[in-house]
C-alpha cells in the first residue's frame, strides 16, 4: 500500500478520530486524506448506482466531486491516489436498505489500488470496541437485535471497557484487533482463532456479508463485527498477525 491513500467515510467523527488514532499508533509516517459523505451508503448507492445497476467503469472520486460543493473536499477529490477505501456501516434499520446493491459493492469494490476497497461495518463503526474486559471469550458468539440499533452507540457505551479512543496503546489495539479478526474467521471459517496468512489473504468479504444477512433474515439479528479494523493487517499480514502467534507478545486474546 502506498502512503497516498484516500479513505472515504461514511462519517465526520467517529472515521476519523479511529483513522488518526490508527495512524499514530502503526503507520506514524504514512499520509492520507479524508473525505467524509456524511451519509449512509444506503443514500450513496443513489449516487452510484443507474438502472440498478454499477457502470464497471465508474470512478468514485469524480463522482463523488460531480456533487461536491466544498471546494477543498473537491481537492482532495481531485488528488490521485494508488490505495483508496470505504468505510461503510451496514445500518439495517435504516428506512430505506438496499441490501442487494450493498452486495454488488462489495463485488465492485474489492481492489484498493483499482477501484477502491469497500469494508462494511456490523451493525455500524463503533462496533469495533464493543468488548468487555478482555479477553472477552463472549465476543464469539456477540450479536445485536435489529431492534436496538437505534440504541447502539449508547450500548456500546454501557458495555465497552474500552471507550475512549485516545488511550489506546499499541498492545490494546492488537487485542482488539484479534478478537475481530478471529470473529470474521469464525464467520467464515467456523474457526475462532487467529487465520494463517494464507488464509486471511483468501478472505471474501461477500461471505461475511451474506451469512449476516442469512442472520438478519432468520433472527432479526446480525453479528457484532469490525472489518475495516481488517486494514492494519493487510498493511503488513505476515509481520501482524505472526505477533499473535509470538509467545513473547502478551496481547489480550
Amino acid at each position: 500500500m502506498s502512503s497516498n491513500i484516500l479513505f472515504i467515510t461514511e462519517g465526520i467523527i467517529d472515521e476519523p478520530k479511529f483513522l488518526e488514532e490508527m495512524f499514530k499508533t502503526f503507520f506514524p509516517n504514512k499520509q492520507y486524506n479524508i473525505y467524509s459523505y456524511k451519509t449512509s451508503i444506503h443514500t450513496l448507492i443513489d449516487k452510484l448506482f443507474t438502472n440498478g445497476k454499477l457502470d464497471e467503469g465508474l470512478d468514485i472520486r469524480l463522482t463523488l466531486r460531480e456533487t461536491e460543493t466544498d471546494e477543498e473536499k473537491r481537492k482532495v477529490l481531485s488528488e490521485k491516489y494508488k490505495d483508496i477505501f470505504l468505510i461503510f456501516d451496514m445500518d439495517p434499520h435504516n428506512s430505506k436498505t438496499r441490501f442487494k446493491e450493498i452486495r454488488e459493492m462489495l463485488r465492485f469494490f474489492s481492489d484498493s489500488s483499482n477501484k477502491g476497497k469497500l469494508y462494511i461495518n456490523y451493525p455500524m463503526m463503533q462496533s469495533y470496541k464493543h468488548l468487555k474486559k478482555m479477553p472477552d471469550n463472549d465476543f464469539k458468539n456477540r450479536r445485536v437485535e435489529v431492534t436496538s440499533l437505534s440504541k447502539y452507540k449508547e450500548i456500546v457505551g454501557k458495555e465497552s471497557e474500552y471507550t475512549d479512543l485516545s488511550k489506546y496503546k499499541y498492545p490494546i489495539f492488537m487485542s482488539i484487533i484479534g478478537h475481530h479478526i478471529k470473529k470474521a474467521n469464525y464467520i467464515i471459517n467456523r474457526k475462532y482463532e487467529i487465520p494463517t496468512v494464507e488464509e486471511f489473504l483468501n478472505w471474501d468479504y461477500m461471505q461475511i456479508y451474506d451469512k449476516q444477512i442469512k442472520l438478519l433474515e432468520k433472527e432479526k439479528q446480525i453479528y457484532i463485527l469490525n472489518t475495516f479494523i481488517c486494514n492494519i493487517i493487510e498493511y503488513k499480514p505476515k509481520k501482524f498477525l505472526n505477533q499473535f502467534t509470538n509467545k513473547k507478545e502478551t496481547f489480550l486474546l
